[in-house]
This record gives C-alpha cells, sequence and structure tokens, in this order.
C-alpha cells in the first residue's frame, strides 16, 4: 500500500466517524427539541478543520435535509414542524444502528492499523519480518599433550612459508614445530553472529561475523590472554542465494559448506568463497536424489606479479571445482541411508621451480614464488621451489632464500555415506567417508624439477634416500554417534566413536580438520567425544583425539577440549 493510501484512508475514516457523531446528535434532539446550530457547527468545524471542503459540506446539508423529508413522507408525520430557514432536521437513527457504525468503522481502522503497523503496540515494522537472527558461543579449555618419543626436530613449513622465504645457507635455523612441550589450561573462544534475509520471490542472504586469531580458513576459535587485548572480528560469511523452484538454488558469495562432506577433506568451520548450485529432486515418496555443482577461487595472481620491472608472469590463478552427486533412502520412519559420491578437482596448487633465479644480484623474488600455498597446516609432500644461481664470488657459500611448494596437484575423490536410525528409541548414526587424490602418482617426486635434492620431509628420521621418502593417496574414516547428534533440550545427550586414517597426499592439508593432529595429514588415530545438554539452547562437550604421524619422523600428539556451548 503507497503512502497516498495511507494517508487518505485515515482521513474517510475520520470523515465517516464524524458524519456518524453528527447523525446520533441530531437525531437524539429530533425527537425533542432539536438544537438549531449542532449539527451544522459540526459540519463547519469539519470545514475549518480541513476535512470538508465548503462545496461538500453543502452537499451533505443539502442531503440531510432531503432525507429526513423523505422518511417523514414516508412516514406520513402530519404533525411535522414546518423546516425553519437555517435548521437543519435528521431523521431518528437507531441505537443499533449507530453501534453498527461504530464496529465497522473500528474494524476498518484496526484492520488498517494492524497492516500498517502504525497503531498495533509493541509491533515492529513490516521489514523486520524479512530478518532473522543466529549465532553461537563457546568456550574451550584445551590440552596438548606430546609423546616423549617424538622427533626433536620437524621444521614448521607454514610458519617459512608465512614468514619466509628461509635462507638455507643462514646462521638462524628454520622454524620448528612443538614436538616435546606440553600446552595445558589454554582458555579459547569462539563467537559468530549472522543475519539471514528473506528478500522475497525465492530470494534469500546472509551475513556473519566470527572471531579468529588470524585469517585462516579453517578456524573461527581465538585465543584468550594476550595482555587482555581486545578480540579480532572478521567477515565469515555473506552469501546471496535464489530458488526459482523448490528443487534448485542457486547460491553465490562466502557461503556455508554445499557439500555433504566430514572433516576428513573440509574443516567444520571452513567456508567456501564462490558459487554452488544445489538441486533436490524427489524420485519417490522414499527416495531424494541430490546434486551440487560448485566452482570457487582459492587465490587469484596479482595481475602485478612480479612487481618489479620486468615482463609478467602468466596468470596461474587458483581454483577449486567440485560436482557431487547422492541418494537419500527413508525405508523406514526411524531409519534413513545417505550416500554421496564427489570429485574435487584443485587447480594449479602443484608447486612450480622457478627460473635460474639470481639472488645475489639483489633480486628479491623469483618467478614461481606465487606457486607455493596460500595457506597451510602440515602434512603434504613439500620441495624447494626457488631454483637459484650460485654467486660466482662465493660458490660454496651463498645465501639460498627459499619457499617449498606441494609436489602433487590434488583431484580427490570422494565417497560419503550415513545411516541413522534408533536403537530402543536411542537414535544412533553411523558415517563413512573415502578419499583417494587421483593425481597422485609416487614418480611425481622425482621428476627432474624436484628430486631427492630438493624433496624436504615425509622422510624417516635422519635418511634422505629415495627409498626413504613415503607418501600416500588415500584417506579413510569411520564415526558412530549413539544419542543426539546435535543436543537441543536439557537432558540430551550423545557419544561418539571413531577412527581416522589419512595419508600425507590424500587431500590438501590447508582444508581438513585443525584438531585433529592439530591439523593437516599424515595422521591416524581414535577420536572420542561426549556431549551433554543443559538446557534448550546451551550443552557441553568433551572431545579427546589420540592421533600420530603415518609416515616419517615420530609425532604422537593427545589433544583434550572441553567446551561450553550456546546457540541462538
Amino acid at each position: 500500500m503507497t503512502h497516498g493510501k495511507a494517508r487518505k484512508r485515515p482521513a474517510r475514516a475520520l470523515l465517516a466517524a464524524a458524519i456518524g457523531l453528527a447523525i446520533c446528535a441530531s437525531g437524539a434532539h429530533a425527537q425533542s427539541a432539536p438544537s438549531e446550530n449542532a449539527t451544522i457547527n459540526l459540519v463547519r468545524l469539519l470545514v475549518k478543520r480541513g476535512v470538508l471542503t465548503q462545496s461538500d459540506a453543502d452537499g451533505l446539508i443539502a442531503q440531510a435535509n432531503a432525507d429526513a423529508a423523505s422518511a417523514q413522507k414516508a412516514a406520513g408525520t402530519a404533525n411535522a414542524v414546518p423546516a425553519v430557514p437555517g435548521q437543519v432536521r435528521v431523521t431518528y437513527v437507531p441505537e443499533v444502528v449507530r453501534n453498527q457504525i461504530k464496529d465497522e468503522l473500528r474494524q476498518e481502522v484496526v484492520a488498517q492499523a494492524k497492516d500498517e503497523h502504525w497503531a498495533e503496540p509493541g509491533k515492529l515494522p513490516e521489514w523486520l519480518d524479512r530478518i532473522a537472527w543466529a549465532g553461537d558461543l563457546r568456550v574451550r579449555d584445551e590440552f596438548h599433550y606430546y609423546d616423549k618419543g617424538n622427533a626433536t626436530q620437524q621444521v614448521d613449513f607454514a610458519a617459512l612459508n608465512r614468514n619466509g622465504p628461509y635462507d638455507l645457507n643462514g646462521v638462524v635455523p628454520p622454524p620448528q614445530l612443538n614436538t616435546l612441550e606440553n600446552r595445558t589450561n589454554s582458555l579459547r573462544i569462539r563467537a559468530r553472529l549472522g543475519v539471514n534475509l528473506t528478500l522475497g520471490d525465492g530470494v534469500t542472504a546472509g551475513i556473519r561475523i566470527g572471531t579468529g586469531g588470524d585469517n585462516n580458513p579453517v578456524s573461527t576459535t581465538q585465543n584468550l590472554g594476550g595482555g587482555l587485548a581486545k578480540k579480532s572480528l572478521w567477515l565469515d560469511q555473506a552469501w546471496i542465494a535464489w530458488s526459482p523452484s523448490e528443487w534448485v538454488k542457486v547460491t553465490g558469495g562466502r557461503m556455508p559448506n554445499p557439500f555433504l562432506s566430514t572433516n576428513l577433506v573440509y574443516a567444520d568451520d571452513l567456508n567456501f568463497d564462490g558459487i554452488a548450485s544445489h538441486f533436490d529432486v524427489p524420485a519417490s515418496d522414499d527416495i531424494n536424489t541430490f546434486a551440487t555443482v560448485g566452482m570457487f577461487p582459492i587465490e587469484y595472481q596479482s595481475d602485478d606479479f612480479p612487481a618489479e620491472a620486468g615482463a609478467k608472469s602468466a596468470s596461474r590463478d587458483k581454483w577449486m571445482t567440485g560436482a557431487q552427486l547422492g541418494a537419500s533412502w527413508k525405508f523406514a520412519d526411524d531409519i534413513e541411508w545417505k550416500f554421496a559420491l564427489a570429485y574435487y578437482r584443485f587447480d594449479h596448487m602443484q608447486g612450480q621451480l622457478s627460473d635460474p633465479c639470481p639472488i645475489y644480484l639483489g633480486v628479491t623474488y623469483c618467478s614461481t614464488d606465487a606457486s607455493r600455498p596460500a595457506y597451510m597446516q602440515k602434512g603434504n609432500s613439500l620441495f624447494l621451489i626457488r631454483d637459484i644461481i650460485p654467486d660466482p664470488n662465493s660458490p660454496s657459500s651463498y645465501a639460498q632464500p627459499q619457499f617449498v611448494g606441494l609436489v602433487y596437484d590434488y583431484h580427490v575423490a570422494n565417497a560419503i555415506t550415513r545411516l541413522d536410525m534408533n536403537v530402543m528409541d536411542t537414535p544412533l548414526r553411523i558415517e563413512g567417508d573415502y578419499i583417494r587424490n587421483m593425481a597422485y602418482h609416487r614418480k611425481d617426486a622425482f621428476r627432474a624439477d624436484v628430486g631427492v635434492n630438493r624433496l624436504v620431509n615425509n622422510f624417516g628420521a635422519g635418511d634422505f634416500a629415495e627409498s626413504a621418502y613415503k607418501s600416500g593417496p588415500v584417506g579413510w574414516m569411520l564415526r558412530a554417534t549413539l544419542g543426539k547428534p546435535q543436543p537441543n533440550a536439557s537432558g540430551d545427550w550423545n557419544v561418539t566413536a571413531g577412527y581416522k586414517y589419512i595419508q600425507p597426499d590424500a587431500t590438501l592439508d590447508g582444508l581438513n580438520d585443525p584438531d585433529f593432529h592439530l591439523g593437516g595429514t599424515n595422521a591416524k588415530g581414535f577420536i572420542l567425544t561426549g556431549s551433554y545438554g543443559i538446557s534448550k539452547y546451551s550443552w557441553l562437550s568433551l572431545r579427546y583425539f589420540n592421533a600420530k604421524e603415518v609416515f616419517g619422523p615420530p609425532l604422537s600428539i593427545d589433544v583434550f577440549q572441553l567446551d561450553l556451548n550456546a546457540k541462538f
């Protein structure tokens, strides 16, 4: 309804009410000695207030006289007093009619008030009905325990790339992983607040902010402490979705994970940048099929790379394209089986050996520096990507500042299954997940641009022979959850037991679970968790991860997490 109509309707209601009052007042006087001026004064007042024009007022008075005369004539009123000039007579209006007029006016005005939210107590404007808020908060006490038999020196290649390049011939040792020092009572928080918008015609949108100690993609958890400094907030999600029909939805922006998956491939907190389409097509009353396809940019190479003088490098933008096809079968009221196959192709993630790079001339970049991964955890096979030319003035001792890149491409095939049922009225969920990197070939680690002399990890302790290098393309997980997977009432509970095994190059180590083995690939071990609802919107949970390396130097890490969670 437009604002013009909104202004007219209250005016019409006021006019009708005024006329009704005039009729009632005049009717009351008509029974005995009617006042000569009461009605005329009321009409004149309405003219003065701008409710009626003078011509409308004259018409109302004339119409009232005509109606009164007709009513008197029809009733055969013989002793009616002749109308005196300037006097208005209106026939008597019964009380039931007056009440009916008032009720109709009241209903019309109240209906308009509710529709436009201008006179309903406590009612918010209409546009707020299209906004829904959601959020969650978690306070965590975390413990890391390291086995005393762990290797004492293991390079933190993620830190080397992040803070590098690192000079192999320098006197400062490379950054090291913590492998022996336990970390107890690390208090951490996660807070996220989002708003979902309903925009009409199948269009929705969402915006969410979240905490985070840095801008890593896999976690919004942040350490407390830090001198009691204020904590950071990041844009965690920002997306628009359009559903032109019930069975299709297209989403663009920074969105939640659109695929059916576990944290074997993608961390639980990971969001995707890009565009995705999801299709839900029922095959029957009990069987539903679904599909998801999407394109997601991981990193754009700068238009100005390299920044210094010289020819610009060819673009090596990094993308992930994914496709998943699945079905769910509800073959009983309390039994549902879901299965899906997916293929995730990561392009231009493999590191590239640079052109011969004359660092000794003062060059601060090499031609393939941008081929190193934007974010890493640990586990993937790595090699030195700079082909540094020796300094002719000091051929035996010269600066070798290096970055590391991924040895392999990653084209990951994924099969996931989930069975939900009840056991003695208690929910039970059984999950299985399997991945294989279809682009993995061990011989690629020994091609001309890599080789043993450039490989830097996944060897046996102290042994850098070709035979000591070990990797693999396979990962899998089995997990069972007894109880409600998500507690949503006081007294709800669940317990989970699982086993995870992931070889070094089964998938990108930078995108999967940051808690198991403290992130990355090349890990295997058990997972035990339990949760208990303390109210409708809050619950306690305890998680234990027991993990060690699959290949390479010993690295066993036990992680305990005690969480107090809330959502709204």
